[in-house]
């Protein structure tokens, strides 16, 4: 099992690399707003203090990284994946394209629940 992780700066281009990867047949997907370092590092103020809080560095400035990340457990749909976003992205060592990390996945626990609307039902 793997978990695919892609980073992007821009928030429609990480839209658009879900879309692809829901095509490439992910079936579930998780988002999430981020920042690098050097993102925030830009935004510190003399007057924060030695260590400030994440609230303190987001409090007035508006993230546009998001990073997708998906457990995949075939290595086929894991290849057909990264074909995909490299496809879209074109080449990694470009500026402004993003990154994609794929990592080894030991264990995963809560991904076997199913959809929540058939459990109902029966």
């Amino acid at each position: 099992m793997y978990l695919v992780m892609y980073i992007s700066h821009d928030v429609e281009q990480a839209d658009a690399v879900l879309e692809k990867w829901m095509a490439a047949g992910i079936e579930g997907a998780t988002i999430i707003e981020s920042a690098g370092l050097r993102q925030m590092s830009n935004h510190l103020r003399d007057d924060f203090s030695i260590m400030p809080t994440l609230a303190n560095l987001l409090r007035d400035t508006e993230i546009h990284h998001r990073t997708l990340f998906s457990a995949i457990r075939d290595e086929a749909l894991l290849q057909k994946v990264i074909q995909t976003t490299t496809a879209y992205v074109g080449d990694w060592a470009k500026p402004d394209v993003g990154i994609l990390l794929v990592l080894p996945l030991l264990q995963a626990y809560g991904l076997e629940r199913g959809d929540p609307a058939k459990k109902s039902k029966g």
